[in-house]
């Protein structure tokens, strides 16, 4: 399936895979400046045409262009007009997992509540999750747990002080263009460019 989108491997590119719903909003978000924060570089299937030919397979070309992948598995339960259990986030954890088996890979799961994860996929039990809590603090702890090292760890305040101004920029331009939420492909762009701005100009990162 791989192509040749995914030829130009970048060790510091993390693929987030998460729900896309308002109640998301503030965590995606806060995954955007954190991960900056690190050094790191967000990637999401936000940059592939939703509407383009081979769509999976420029999600997995995606993802295999990325060192490393975070995947929040916090919505397993019934949910929209259909009410219906949401398969993207799992499925596209699958790749990730298939991925690491061909090269290096890591990927990093996510879960709001303790726990759960043993139950709605028992097949992962060895991969301990990280626990959010549903809130943005939560999130950054989560991301210092997964890319801090030794020698390079912010603290948890200075990644919160980064997550208030990437807030208040989305919030902006989410009213200038309309929007409910960060979930767009334009958004995502400004957001992670005005994250990285923020953080050079913190001394975060260079």
């Amino acid at each position: 399936m791989e192509s040749s989108e995914s030829s130009a491997l970048n060790e510091q590119s993390v693929f987030l895979n998460v729900p896309f719903d308002p109640e998301y909003n503030s965590l995606f978000i806060a995954l955007i400046a954190g991960l900056t924060a690190l050094g790191r570089r967000p990637r999401c299937v936000l940059e592939v045409p939703s509407d383009g030919r081979n769509r999976l397979e420029r999600i997995f070309s995606l993802i295999a262009g990325c060192g490393s992948s975070i995947h929040d598995l916090s919505r397993v339960t019934l949910s929209g007009d259909l009410n219906v259990p949401r398969f993207n986030m799992p499925f596209e954890l699958g790749m990730a997992c298939a991925l690491g088996q061909l090269r290096p890979h890591s990927f990093f799961i996510l879960e709001e509540k303790p726990l759960r994860l043993q139950a709605s996929l028992s097949d992962l039990n060895g991969h301990d999750p990280h626990i959010h809590g549903g809130d943005p603090s939560g999130v950054l702890r989560c991301v210092l747990d997964c890319f801090g090292t030794p020698l390079y760890a912010p603290p948890l305040s200075s990644l919160e002080s980064l997550n208030r101004r990437l807030t208040t920029t989305a919030n902006k331009l989410q009213k200038d263009h309309r929007t409910d939420g960060p979930f767009h492909p334009f958004l995502f762009r400004q957001l992670a460019g005005a994250a990285t701005q923020s953080a050079r100009a913190r001394g975060l990162i260079r």
